[in-house]
């Protein structure tokens, strides 16, 4: 047997703990939430944009200084090259012109550190910059033109690439549109150098001029493709990068909102719960409640490898009950005052008023008494129907609590007289006061209400039963702690008749009033403190309404972002921290420090090699883009070597095949997207044709699977060095072919070009960005590495000819100078990528975390919560705003019981019993949870209430005010990376709902989301046709009680209690009719139901016989017509309704059913 926790919980694992088998379509990327465009639109949307230019500012001057540093290593280094060349002849303006390239590059962008002068003049940026590149430009091309003009020698520029790259990847410059610009400007630039100075200084060197126009339109073409793919690898990754960033920022957004949202959402609930049960009652419920939540987690975690139908048989968790010893969830309270309230002429009132009015003149009351008890200090415990009671100086010591309840009591019944002179009725104010001993806490194992037990409990209930109307009632005892501040004169003549206060020996006084109320000193305090309850009513997040709260979590999301800008990654290299280090770090430098030692050094890899499996995995949103740039780099060395060589067949093989693969790589690649965008109606339809849904799956498939991607990486990159490698197919190594003249081996294919191409070769091994960074970087250095052999040994006789890019610098360490250039910038920028990218993935994962903390916070939360309201009251009361208005829900039939236990005292036999009895009568109640579900109302002292028929689908209408239910995730969480597609241990996407955000549905199995909006309603025929069977189910559930009460007795009670022969018999009353449920007060949600059904469950109980179940006529009319006997006990007297016939059920002797329904031998009323 489980109980509602095991329930509901069992059949809500399979959901944020999933198994490790998913389907396909469940999986869906959201592709629009990848393009740069929606990012973009999304920042601004959220107000971020002014944020996110703050980060870039940041993140554009690391990159800078990282560029400063890379520009004066590369000065340096080139400086070096021509120190140590043979000939220092033409090496000194060289020399200089690097050296005081650098040094000016430097103080020209140093102005962009001084972050003040920037934000007032944005201009200086954008001037910076442009002058950096011109200097860079003119420094290049100058030297070149320079050694033309002066010496003849033809030289050929070596930072175009570099210049290029700087500019996208580098400057700071934002947006695109400038770096677009000034890259077009610089390319024309070096095109038109090429052509006026090299290709003029070829053709008047070659005799045939026909064959030299050729060669310089080849060689310009070639120049031209090479910038040209320079300037769409620089593009690519700064578009790259920005995707990149703003997918980290808008996830630390979502960070920083969700926080927010779950802290609202988690302070929302706690200050619920709080508001039911004392915070020592609460935690200690919380924490045994998380504690099993957590094993059950943990149980399921190991079993998901095994069978998944064992999940929903699982007996791990037993039923939710207080143990029988060690955690009874009672405490003992000394020196407390008890209040009871009584509204008198109340059962009049139920006789005379319908239902609505009786409710709203009650919640209407109830809420004046839940502000007067805020004020005065005073814990309310529960309602008792008409009756008000509540306890001072339990939560928190508090000395004057004799006279708070006293003040309460006075303020109570000027209320009332409010009430009756404003709703015309006819009622008053009958008030009992005992100060003592109590035990408090919550008993059962469902429902649980906070309640007060103890012999001064009976004494206040007994005070408030024989005081005076318009009178607070008190004991001597609690007169001798009001320090003589009341006039007060000797109590009723009926107390001094009571058995239960003439056993405690109990004198009583009625208390007149404040003897100089204007000189109260606890006035002002409370003035004070119903001011401040005001405030914070009309702060409190929940009580706004859901425009306000999306607008106060979006402005304090704003607030945090501008906090969490200095936590914002930069990179793996960051000069200005190198330069200044602090030695007081803070709070984050530590954090982020703490980051870094988990990060290798070289590799850049997780130290949890789990961590790093589970990164790798990830699937590739921007794969298909990447495959798109590398086609077009293809086709650019593919076009560079038809111009560069005369192509011959096996040629032509070669670059078809590996033209087809690249073609059908790129086609598969986007064909999701293209599906996505042309053909499906919603993004998570999927293709119906084989052969589409082919493609779509292939495609699909490359995003997200690590293997298939580095295969498809390592053809590409294959393609690259094939189209490479048909330059030099058919040049032989030095000394190898000596038929062949100088001229021809040494024009067997143009040395620049083919280096051209393999910078654009290592260039595109970075293109993929969820390729590991190890592999990325091993393929460009084992690239760069056997191209240096090649320079260097195999057909250094033919770069040792080429043109140089210094004049008697050997041409061979410029092509090598240009290579290591190219794989410096590109690993440096892909280290910066790669730390920004795991650190968004750690982020992810502290979310996670933190999401997992509080899923099982949230969970806690609401088994309590549904333990204690209905579960659809539960969500409502989270979801909306209740502040004094009432909510309820108007039933055409309900059926009611009470179930009274007899001749069982609290003091003598101990509410560890009760505890047991009642966790025993919840056991029966689990059982009646189907779409007939027996709902437990509350337990008072031995009696028990619970009723039939309280499903708001049924309920004939709803009062639900302000129903705007908030939806807690403001952004979107499709674009969110795939995490935990496979197993437990990686990342997944909580799922968020409504209120509670996060938490799980325990009476159903499921979230339920907006029940009372979404919820289909029953139709009156629906529930007229069955609305009946609530009694027989009622009936039912009555007659399992009884068979509990009689199990239990025999189990543990051995004798019978001071001769009495109903000694711990169950007695029951039940009666159905129009009834209306809802939830009355202000300060704690007290759900409960009133009319006439329970006014008339309750005299069948009081008035009941032990051991038998007696209800009303009208129920055992209805019972009868489902074949169950209702005997005809006779006229019995009833409160407030005389003398009208009652029916006792007929069962066996055991409890085992009902008799069946004979036709009665004796004459009933008509």
């Amino acid at each position: 047997m489980t109980s509602q926790f095991d329930s509901g919980f069992e059949g809500n694992r399979t959901h944020p703990f999933r198994s490790n088998i998913d389907r396909f379509a469940t999986h869906t990327i959201n592709e629009k939430n990848w393009e740069w465009t929606y990012l973009v639109r999304k920042c601004r949307n959220l107000e971020l944009e002014e944020s996110y230019d703050m980060y870039m500012r940041r993140l554009r001057i690391g990159y800078l200084s990282i560029f400063i540093f890379i520009e004066l290593l590369v000065a340096c280094v080139h400086t070096l090259l021509l120190v140590a060349s043979s000939d220092m002849t033409y090496a000194y303006i060289d020399m200089a012109a690097y050296l005081v390239t650098g040094l000016l590059i430097w103080l020209i962008l140093s102005i962009n550190f001084r972050s003040e002068l920037i934000s007032k003049h944005g201009w200086i940026v954008y001037a910076s910059s442009w002058l950096a590149v011109s200097v860079m430009v003119l420094m290049d091309i100058g030297l070149n033109i320079y050694h033309a003009t002066t010496n003849n020698d033809i030289l050929n520029p070596i930072y175009d690439a570099y210049t290029l790259y700087a500019i996208y990847m580098f400057m700071p410059i934002p947006y695109i549109l400038q770096p677009l610009i000034l890259g077009t400007a610089v390319t024309i630039c070096y095109i038109i150098n090429y052509s006026f100075v090299i290709s003029s200084k070829e053709r008047s060197q070659d005799t045939n001029y026909e064959s030299s126009q050729q060669n310089q339109m080849h060689s310009i073409v070639n120049e031209a493709i090479y910038l040209f793919s320079v300037n769409c690898l620089g593009i690519f990754f700064r578009l790259m990068r920005d995707i990149a960033l703003r997918t980290t920022f808008l996830d630390r957004r979502q960070y920083v909102e969700e926080n927010l949202l779950l802290r609202y959402a988690r302070d929302q609930e706690r200050s619920l719960l709080l508001s039911i049960l004392p915070a020592q009652i609460a935690d200690r419920l919380q924490e045994d409640v998380r504690n099993r939540i957590e094993r059950s987690k943990q149980q399921h975690q190991q079993r998901t490898g095994f069978d998944q139908r064992s999940i929903h048989n699982s007996q791990s968790i037993k039923r939710w009950r207080q143990p029988d010893h060690g955690t009874l969830f009672i405490e003992p309270h000394k020196d407390v005052t008890v209040l009871y309230a009584d509204v008198v002429n109340y059962t009049h009132l139920t006789t005379t008023l319908d239902v609505k009015k009786l409710v709203e003149a009650l919640h209407d009351l109830f809420v004046r008494f839940d502000i007067a008890s805020e004020e005065h200090n005073v814990m309310r415990i529960k309602f008792l129907g008409d009756c008000y009671y509540c306890v001072a100086g339990l939560a928190s010591p508090n000395e004057d609590h004799a006279m708070c309840c006293v003040d309460l009591g006075l303020r109570m019944i000027k209320d009332i007289r409010d009430v009756r002179e404003k709703r015309h009725l006819n009622i008053d104010m009958r008030i009992g006061v005992h100060s003592g001993d109590v035990l408090s806490g919550v008993i059962g194992a469902a429902k649980w209400q906070f309640d007060i037990w103890s012999k001064d409990v009976d004494i206040a209930n007994r005070l408030e039963a024989t005081g005076a109307t318009g009178r607070v009632h008190v004991s001597q005892h609690t007169l001798s702690k009001l320090d003589g501040e009341y006039f007060f004169e000797d109590g009723t003549e009926k107390a001094r008749e009571d058995p239960v206060l003439q056993k405690h020996n109990i004198r009583t006084f009625l208390i007149k009033s404040l003897r100089d109320p204007k000189h109260d000193p606890r006035r002002v305090k409370r003035e004070q403190l119903a001011k401040k309850l005001s405030e914070v009513s009309k702060d409190n997040f929940m009580y706004n309404s859901t425009l306000q709260q999306y607008n106060q979590v979006r402005n304090q999301a704003k607030l945090e972002m501008c906090r969490e800008l200095d936590k914002m990654p930069i990179g793996r290299i960051q000069i200005t921290k190198v330069c200044r280090r602090s030695t007081n770090p803070t709070q984050d430098e530590i954090e982020e420090e703490t980051f870094r030692r988990n990060i290798s050094s070289f590799c850049l890899l997780f130290q949890i090699r789990n961590w790093e499996f589970q990164y790798i995995k990830e699937p590739d949103v921007m794969f298909k883009y990447s495959i798109a740039l590398s086609w077009i780099v293809y086709m650019s060395l593919l076009t560079i070597q038809l111009l560069s060589k005369d192509a011959k067949y096996h040629y032509w093989i070669i670059d078809g095949i590996t033209i087809s693969l690249l073609t059908s790589l790129l086609i598969v690649s986007w064909y999701k997207k293209l599906w996505i965008m042309y053909a499906s109606d919603t993004e998570q339809s999927l293709p119906r044709m084989k052969l589409s849904a082919y493609l779509y799956r292939m495609s699909d498939c490359m995003q997200r699977n690590i293997l298939l991607r580095i295969s498809v990486y390592f053809l590409i990159i294959a393609s690259y060095i094939a189209v490479a490698a048909m330059q030099v197919m058919d040049c032989a190594p030095e000394g190898d072919t000596p038929t062949d003249t100088l001229v021809e081996r040494i024009q067997c294919f143009h040395p620049w070009v083919l280096t051209n191409c393999m910078t654009l070769v290592i260039g595109a091994t970075f293109l993929f960005t969820r390729i590991p960074f190890i592999v990325k970087t091993s393929v460009a250095v084992l690239i760069t590495l056997t191209y240096a052999i090649l320079v260097m040994v195999e057909f250094s006789y033919i770069y040792r000819d080429s043109p140089s890019t210094n004049a008697n610098l050997n041409a061979e360490y410029s092509h090598i100078l240009l290579i290591l250039i190219t794989l410096g910038i590109f690993h440096l920028m892909e280290r910066q990528t790669e730390f920004i990218a795991k650190v968004d993935y750690n982020w992810k994962r502290q979310l996670m975390q933190k999401q997992d903390d509080a899923l099982i916070t949230n969970d806690t939360i609401k088994v309590l919560l549904v333990n204690i309201l209905p579960s659809h009251v539960a969500e409502f009361y989270l979801s909306t705003q209740l502040q004094n208005q009432l909510y309820y829900e108007e039933y055409d039939n309900v059926a009611v019981m009470f179930a009274s236990i007899k001749n069982f005292d609290t003091d003598k036999i101990g509410l560890r019993v009760l505890n047991e009895i009642i966790c025993d009568f919840d056991d029966v109640l689990n059982k009646y949870s189907s779409s007939l579900r027996v709902e437990k109302i509350k337990v008072a002292n031995w009696t028990y209430m619970a009723a039939c028929g309280l499903d708001v689908t049924r309920s004939e209408q709803v009062n639900a005010p302000q129903i705007q239910f908030r939806n807690v995730s403001l952004m979107p969480n499709g674009r969110r990376s795939q995490y935990r597609p496979n197993g437990s241990e990686q990342v997944q996407r909580v799922p968020y709902g409504n209120g509670t955000t996060i938490a799980l549905d325990l009476e159903r199995g499921q979230y339920e989301g907006n029940i009372i909006s979404n919820t289909p309603r029953m139709s009156r025929e629906d529930v007229t046709g069955d609305s009946d069977e609530a009694i027989k189910v009622m009936a039912n559930f009555a007659l399992d009680l009884m068979r509990a009460m009689r199990r239990f007795n025999a189990e543990n009670m051995q004798s019978e209690y001071e001769g009495s022969t109903d000694y711990g018999m169950l007695r029951i009353g039940i009666s159905h009719g129009r009834a209306m449920a809802g939830v009355v007060g202000i300060s704690k949600p007290h759900y409960d139901i009133w009319g006439n059904p329970v006014n008339m469950a309750s005299r069948m109980d009081s008035t009941g016989i032990p051991g038998k179940i007696q209800v009303t006529e009208n129920t055992a009319l209805k019972l009868r017509n489902f074949n169950i006997q209702c005997n005809y006990r006779g006229m019995t007297f009833v409160k407030g309704r005389g003398n009208i016939p009652t029916y006792i059920l007929g069962t066996d002797d055991n409890y085992e059913g009902f008799l069946p329904h004979q036709a009665p031998t004796a004459p009933e009323p008509t």
